[in-house]
């Protein structure tokens, strides 16, 4: 039906839309629930031995990626209070650390198996919006998008809320097709544990709240008690099960908020308060809500500016190939009758995340690809109907039906190469090699200051940052720190141009050196006047 409704027109009449949305396969080939099931259970199977080489070959660990390995010690020690990042991922580095031969291998292993189980939400949002077809290509994209395959592997948590958002918006979308208590209950606790994961995850409350109050569900006339009753029933049980958390940043900043990285306060309209330009919110991460009010301008402008930046960051990210798949696809879900609710729906997340949150704290393209696993179904129907309308436009032949799949697979390995190339992070390899020897060679109560984090974590030492500042400030305040050793490398003079011209002897003396291609590192330690 699909592919006479497309031969029959040089462009897609909303029949012929509604086939590719809904239908994109001839019936006669179709194959049943069961067999789409079994596909994907191969396809999680494949993209889990594609992520191994992500274990026998780890990345150098990343400086948040260190900060999250020393939180999950702590807890590991019954201390939950040592640090600002939310607690969830820390807590499964800890449950998966009793298999793992340390922390750091325990947090990829996290990574891992949350990036492979995150093909199970794409292909179900695929196909309760869209069909099976949609969700089995979808989550063969998942499988090997490059930012996606890249996080897999690093101690941070990416593959976690990517796998905790696509999971959320999915039952988020159940809770308001259908309205039954269960699905509530789960889209709460998902989204609760996405927000201790990361804080913005609290976001998607307001999004499912609004469809619920303000938009009738597909299949059912709801009547408006109903529809605050939900609404307050998933914003009562996420309070519920993020309420241990709240209490700890009562008790730990003095104060309620949703985290202790940044502030959100009412502010006042008297002129007596100072009122933080919204210019400056990106740099203190600390918003007064009263400037909305009094400098409207300023917040629509920011949100204008910053959701065009924000939709760029997020191509980047995403993938050009799978943006230029995504455009058709959403204009082919956008003029298809039975699945355009679902499209607004997953749209609705996308103005949120990119036009009302990115735009105040952090416009980056790691942050930006937090919305790739919504994007997906959008970059599978978009292939589908492109190949629905290419393919009876060509010369007849026999390969003339392998092209899509040629193309598939093209696409694939594509996406999968550029994965792996991205993957590396050479430059800081030395680091680790550094780390490593000071950890075998240097006393463990030892403190050394370095640039970046690395270093110490494979060392196991105490650690503080190396400031900004001339030769002889950076040398008092090291000493006054009780700094042991002190590690320059080739980008020192972005922290103290003129450090290498005034080193002296009575203050460094030098332990060892590394060098891999055009980088160097130098080990120091630092000596101290003798007290007469």
């Amino acid at each position: 039906m699909g592919g006479r409704a497309i031969r029959s027109s040089p462009t897609w009449s909303k029949t012929s839309v509604d086939s590719v949305a809904m239908n994109p396969v001839s019936n006669q080939s179709k194959p049943s629930d069961r067999r789409y099931l079994k596909l994907l259970l191969l396809l999680l199977a494949i993209a889990f031995l594609l992520r191994i080489f992500l274990v026998i070959f780890p990345e150098v660990i990343r400086n948040d990626g260190a900060e999250y390995v020393r939180c999950a010690k702590q807890i590991a020690s019954g201390n939950w209070k040592g640090s600002k990042a939310p607690p969830f991922y820390p807590v499964l580095i800890v449950l998966a650390s009793r298999l793992a031969p340390n922390f750091e291998l325990a947090g990829i292993w996290v990574s891992v198996i949350l990036g492979t189980l995150l093909l199970i939400p794409v292909f179900y949002l695929g196909k309760e919006i869209f069909n099976e077809r949609v969700g089995i290509l979808a989550a063969l994209f998942a499988m090997v998008q490059p930012f996606l395959y890249l996080y897999s592997g690093s101690v941070l948590t990416e593959s976690t809320y990517h796998f905790l958002m696509a999971t959320t918006v999915l039952l988020g979308w159940y809770a308001f097709r259908e309205g039954r208590f269960l699905h509530i209950l789960l889209f709460s606790l998902l989204t609760a544990l996405g927000y201790l994961t990361r804080p913005e995850a609290i976001g998607f409350l307001f999004v499912f709240s609004f469809w619920v109050l303000f938009i009738p569900p597909p299949e059912e006339r709801r009547q408006g008690i109903k529809r605050v009753g939900i609404a307050f029933l998933a914003i009562l049980l996420f309070l519920v099960f993020s309420f241990p958390y709240l209490l700890q940043i009562r008790e730990d900043t003095g104060r309620w908020g949703i985290t202790k990285k940044f502030s959100i306060s009412v502010g006042s309209l008297s002129d007596q308060e100072e009122v933080q330009s919204l210019e400056r919110i990106t740099r203190t991460k600390k918003i007064h809500l009263v400037s909305f009010v009094k400098e409207p301008l300023i917040v629509l402008k920011k949100i204008g500016v910053g959701w065009v930046f924000a939709l760029y960051k997020f191509q980047l990210g995403f993938n050009p190939l799978l943006f230029f798949f995504a455009i058709p696809g959403f204009i082919l879900n956008m003029r298809s009758r039975s699945s355009r609710k679902g499209g607004l729906y997953l749209l609705s997340y996308f103005i949120f995340h990119l036009g009302f949150l990115l735009p105040f704290f952090w416009i980056d393209r790691r942050y930006a690809s937090h919305l790739i696993t919504l994007a997906l179904p959008w970059a599978a129907l978009g292939f589908i109907g492109l190949a629905e309308w290419t393919v009876p436009r060509l010369k007849e032949g026999m390969l003339i039906k392998k092209i899509p799949t040629l193309l598939l697979i093209l696409v694939l390995v594509a996406l999968f190469v550029q994965g792996r190339v991205t993957h590396g992070r050479e430059q800081r390899l030395i680091q680790r090699e550094i780390g490593l020897w000071m950890k075998d060679h240097l006393p463990k109560e030892a403190i050394f200051m370095s640039r970046l984090p690395q270093e110490a974590f494979y060392a196991e030492m105490a650690w503080i940052i190396m400031p900004d500042g001339n030769y002889e400030e950076m040398m008092q305040i090291a000493r006054s720190k009780g700094i042991r050793y002190f590690i320059v490398d080739d980008q020192i003079k972005g922290k103290s141009p003129d450090f290498l011209e005034k080193i002296k002897e009575e203050d460094l003396v030098r332990v060892r050196d590394w060098k891999r291609k055009a980088q160097w590192s130098i080990l120091f330690e630092v000596l101290y006047p003798v007290k007469q």
